[in-house]
């Protein structure tokens, strides 16, 4: 914590001045220090567009609007836990006032509208929906907000900054809180980020029959689904999707255990305005008739109208997929639900056997090239494993571009420029003892092609390009929109840039396919090009883990 020595007429003076908005965010700094036996004392930092400081007693936390106690198991203390991150601390109040407590950081961010009694409550563990729920402030209309037909039925609306604390690490993914239901106990997820590119469909579908036999459907109720761990899966249950036309989704719906949003859905959430415009374009579960065509699907367009609704032609759009599922209720054992320490379950593992698809390994790097920045660690995401392997790709680019080959007139090899210039120098600095060959899909992947095409075609090597239709072959790692909304950490990305990469596949016998800066995949690309590079490689399977817990902020590291 920062702190300027306290001038408090002329901070009062600030306050009075600026204090006229009916809802103020405050930040409360809490740093208990003990001064002598039987005597504890804080110091708090109100921050909004002044400082205050203010020396109270603890148990008393006054900020003249509100009084704060601190409950710790359900037991009255004079001070919070001596290690508070061993806690989840949640904000409870009397009369409606809404507050965050950041574990990491000790300070509560608050919402009020007058005076307040309130407690932060520290428990070892917590359910996720009882922790959502203390976000809850009567009658509001953005943030948390209490469903006008269902009242068990709470759901976000509003910007980031207004629904900022709904982030959930989970099955190694970041997902945001849709919605939850408090009398069955259940939560409805998204992905942060979507997972991959690819064409949805051959066509729009106009019978579940059809949705069931698409293209993204098959992805997410097969692939998405068969990368997921056993106990992850047995979380998971059946959801009712609405499939149907953008302007009547639920005239078609389909149950399954992975789905895609609906319209409704993201018009709820306060479309461009919401938490859930992420900088990328994305599919929705919807058809759209505007033209007539049996082509066109409900799309989230990142690129030209910044996360306003918007329809795209199945045969020749390559866009992001965000999988939704719904889960039963969970025990929180860490985090705050913010972007950076994100509410978690306890899933540490001890070695590369039993890693989750999609979680984090800093792997040592011994160039000086500075290609995984100064610490010489890259961050790389699980992208599949099998007994003997994970493959994993970078969590980031390399900085150096490449062109992709001289020609595109065949299937990428290792004695393409990419590999020349790029890929084989860099996995050079990853120490053998790591590594194993494995297979990288090169099949080509032309218009209205299933995910599985690239797949088809292989080659074997130590290092290779993201393949078309894996899991992280889209752009996961934008870590800001247009707008200025903050989506991912970017501490946690190797050398982050919004840049073109090049995929492993062409997009015909002349043009190759790359990936852009809103998630797309561009089909229309010269091999000659010089765009960014993003390695994967295989890790062997029985690797030890030396620390870390998977996470983008606490990779594991390996021995």
């Amino acid at each position: 914590m920062r702190l300027k020595p306290f001038n408090s007429e002329k901070e009062l003076k600030k306050l009075n001045k600026k204090y006229t908005k009916k809802h103020l965010f405050i930040s409360l700094v809490v740093l208990v220090v003990m001064l002598s036996i039987g005597s504890s004392y804080a110091i708090f930092s109100i921050e909004s567009q002044n400082h205050l400081v203010i020396k109270s007693k603890v148990g008393e936390f006054s900020t003249s609007d509100i009084k704060f106690r601190v409950l710790v198991d359900g037991v009255e203390k004079d001070k919070i836990p001596e290690n508070s991150t061993d806690y989840i601390g949640y904000v409870s109040c009397k009369n409606g006032s809404m507050g965050i407590y950041n574990s990491t950081e000790n300070y509560v961010d608050m919402s009020y509208n007058g005076k307040d009694n309130c407690s932060i409550n520290f428990v070892k563990s917590k359910s996720l929906i009882d922790l959502l729920l203390t976000q809850y402030v009567k009658d509001a209309t953005f943030g948390l907000v209490k469903d006008k037909a269902n009242e068990n039925i709470y759901y976000y609306t509003g910007l980031s900054d207004m629904v900022k604390n709904n982030f959930l690490w989970y099955g190694g993914h970041q997902w945001r809180v849709l919605e939850f239901d408090t009398e069955v106990r259940t939560l409805t997820l998204i992905a942060q980020q979507s997972l991959t590119a690819i064409y949805p469909a051959t066509g729009t579908w106009r019978t579940e029959n059809t949705y069931i036999n698409s293209f993204i459907n098959s992805w997410l109720n097969n692939y998405f689904w068969n990368s997921l761990n056993a106990n992850v899966k047995e979380n998971i249950i059946d959801n009712t999707f609405n499939i149907g036309i953008d302007n009547n989704v639920s005239e078609i719906t389909t149950i399954q255990k992975v789905g895609l949003l609906d319209t409704e859905q993201y018009l709820r959430a306060g479309v461009s305005d919401s938490y859930l415009y992420n900088g990328t374009s994305w599919w929705l579960g919807n058809s759209i008739l505007k033209y007539s065509s049996s082509y066109y699907v409900q799309m989230i367009d990142g690129f030209y109208y910044n996360g306003e609704l918007d329809y795209a032609f199945t045969k020749n759009n390559v866009l992001g997929v965000r999988p939704v599922i719904k889960i039963n209720d969970i025990n929180i054992t860490s985090g705050d639900g913010s972007l950076t320490n994100n509410y978690k379950t306890e899933t540490k593992v001890t070695n590369t056997s039993n890693i989750q698809v999609g979680e984090y390994i800093n792997v040592p790097y011994n160039g000086s090239d500075s290609a995984c920045g100064s610490d010489k660690q890259c961050t790389m995401r699980v992208v599949s494993k099998n007994a003997n392997s994970i493959k994993v790709v970078l969590n980031g680019l390399l900085p150096t571009k490449s062109a992709w080959a001289n020609d595109a007139s065949d299937n990428i090899t290792t004695n393409d420029t990419i590999y020349t210039n790029v890929l084989n120098p860099f996995i050079a600095n990853i120490d053998a003892k790591y590594i194993t060959e494995g297979t990288f899909g090169v099949g080509m992947y032309a218009s209205d092609n299933s995910y599985t095409v690239p797949a088809a075609t292989t080659i074997t090597a130590s290092v290779g390009l993201p393949t078309i239709g894996e899991i992280f072959s889209s752009n996961d790692f934008i870590f800001k929109t247009s707008m200025g909304q903050i989506l991912a950490d970017e501490k946690t990305i190797e050398n982050p840039s919004i840049s073109n990469y090049w995929t492993m596949n062409r997009s015909s016998s002349a043009k190759i396919n790359s990936v852009n800066s809103v998630g797309d995949v561009d089909t229309y690309n010269d091999p000659s090009s010089n765009y960014g590079v993003r390695p994967t490689f295989y890790l062997k399977s029985g690797l030890n883990f030396t620390g870390g817990d998977g996470t983008p902020q606490n990779p594991y590291t390996l021995d």
